[in-house]
């Protein structure tokens, strides 16, 4: 994969960890799917513990980090690895040239070389994943899912 792509990939990824492990400490579950996440009875925006708000919207939720604001969708099975070209680009906002690229569109044509060489993989709804890497479910961070 493109080392700038990855390295912009694995930091929202591990921006998306950080917000979701808020979201637990802030006693709000975690779904076991993206539709159960849509159910979910929480306000649509509020504090997490520490003062770090929050917006839920359709399959996913918005945490404005101290450092960035993340937006992340869960998947089908309430995974927290997808990624999209649009959620990367507005993680990556004003810091492109961070990550070695000079606007949005150099950002979507490598996105896309990597859709197309096999490195993200479609899920059929929304979300790519990184090729074989594994999705963590995000029933708890820690990668275990509780017993049913």
């Amino acid at each position: 994969m493109n080392p700038r792509l990855a390295q912009l990939i694995g930091d929202y990824q591990a921006s998306v960890r950080c917000a979701v492990e808020l979201m637990q400490q802030s006693a709000i579950p975690l779904p076991a799917s993206n539709s159960d996440w849509a159910g979910l009875d929480i306000p649509q925006q509020g504090e997490l513990t520490g003062g770090i708000r929050y917006f839920k919207h359709g399959y996913g939720c918005a945490v404005h980090l101290p450092t960035a604001t993340v937006s992340f969708d869960f998947g089908e099975q309430g995974e927290i690895g997808g990624v999209t070209l649009s959620r990367l680009a507005g993680f990556a906002v004003n810091r492109l040239a961070q990550y070695g690229f000079t606007d949005e569109d150099e950002l979507k044509h490598c996105f896309e070389q990597e859709v197309a060489a096999g490195s993200l993989v479609y899920s059929g709804y929304i979300l790519y994943y990184v090729a074989a890497a594994e999705s963590r479910p995000c029933n708890r961070v820690d990668g275990h899912t509780p017993s049913a």
